[in-house]
């Protein structure tokens, strides 16, 4: 009789014996056999294709079913790195072995082998304590530390380096002895300070700068070194433009003249010395005038002045 592979089979529904015969009836018959085929055959193995394992080997501790293709092989799990694996009667342990320990070192700790590990500097504040010649002393706690002397060293300088900034720049020639420095700057002029830089000083506002004597025969607009002019236009009034005031607070101009003209300001912003507003008029058309006005950040006030038509008495 042909075997079949089949996993399931229906059990009959007819009794056992047949009643005319005394045996057992056909359709119980096959049924039996089917079983037997199934669970195969007298070999006490069940192939796989009918739910069975095919294997006729009891597994040992940990030993599990593994597919290969064709059915089921027993074996059993590996350890790896960092990976162990513990065999027991029905049971199997796996666990992570982590870090291991012999990654620490001088000055290193790991807190544990397994698990979640934390690296530690084990290093130990150093406490230093040197002590030259004399009173030199190094003392704290690493990595900071205090050096404190009251000794005089002599030795030989090899080695400088010169930082530019405000406008200076310099080179340094290293000889075997004392290096040599040389200052170079792009500073015109005269300097200034201010506890902090060195820029070029501004002129008629860090200091008033030197003049000469200007004799004019012609209009003229005042410049920032202007300080004492001479009128000596013929025809007509001589007219001068002032700088802003705003911008020359302090500055003083004098004003003297050697014609029979006018002296007058191109704007309103001459203040007479004996008014408060102000107006263009500087001098009257008489040889020998002068006036020295001073910008009081609005106007130009006359604070000195001289005529050379005064009748003196006594």
């Amino acid at each position: 009789m042909a075997t079949q592979n089949v996993n399931q089979i229906t059990a009959p529904r007819v009794d056992l014996i047949d009643e005319n015969t005394g045996k057992i009836r056909r359709e119980w018959y096959m049924f039996l056999y089917n079983l037997y085929t199934i669970t195969g055959a007298g070999s006490g193995i069940t192939p796989v294709i009918n739910g069975g394992t095919g294997l006729g080997t009891i597994p040992t501790n940990g030993q599990l079913l593994i597919g290969n293709g064709d059915g089921y092989s027993l074996n059993t799990l590996f350890p790896g790195a960092g990976i162990s694996v513990s065999n027991g009667v029905g049971t199997i342990s796996i666990a992570n072995t982590g870090v291991l320990s012999n990654l620490a070192g001088t000055g290193i700790s790991v807190s544990s082998a397994t698990g979640n590990v934390t690296v530690t500097n084990t290093l130990p504040d150093q406490i230093v304590a040197l002590t030259g010649a004399g009173t030199t002393t190094v003392t704290g706690t690493y990595p900071s530390f205090t050096i404190t002397s009251n000794d005089a060293y002599v030795g030989t300088v090899t080695s400088v380096s010169v930082v530019s900034a405000n406008g200076f720049a310099g080179t340094v020639a290293t000889s075997s002895t004392t290096p040599a420095i040389t200052l170079t700057t792009t500073i015109t002029g005269l300097l200034k300070g201010n506890g902090t830089a060195i820029s070029a000083a501004v002129a008629n506002t860090d200091y008033v700068p030197l003049s000469t004597v200007l004799t004019k025969t012609a209009d003229y607009t005042i410049a920032g070194t202007d300080t004492w002019i001479i009128n000596n236009k013929t025809g007509s009034a001589l007219t001068l433009t002032f700088p802003v005031a705003s911008a020359w607070t302090g500055r003083s101009i004098t004003v003297k003249n050697m014609q029979a003209q006018l002296v007058n300001s191109a704007s309103s912003n001459i203040v007479p010395i004996d008014s408060t507003t102000a107006g263009t008029a500087i001098l009257l058309g008489v040889v020998g005038n002068w006036a020295t006005m001073v910008s009081d950040g609005t106007n130009w006030v006359i604070m000195q002045a001289a005529s050379n038509n005064n009748l003196l008495l006594e």
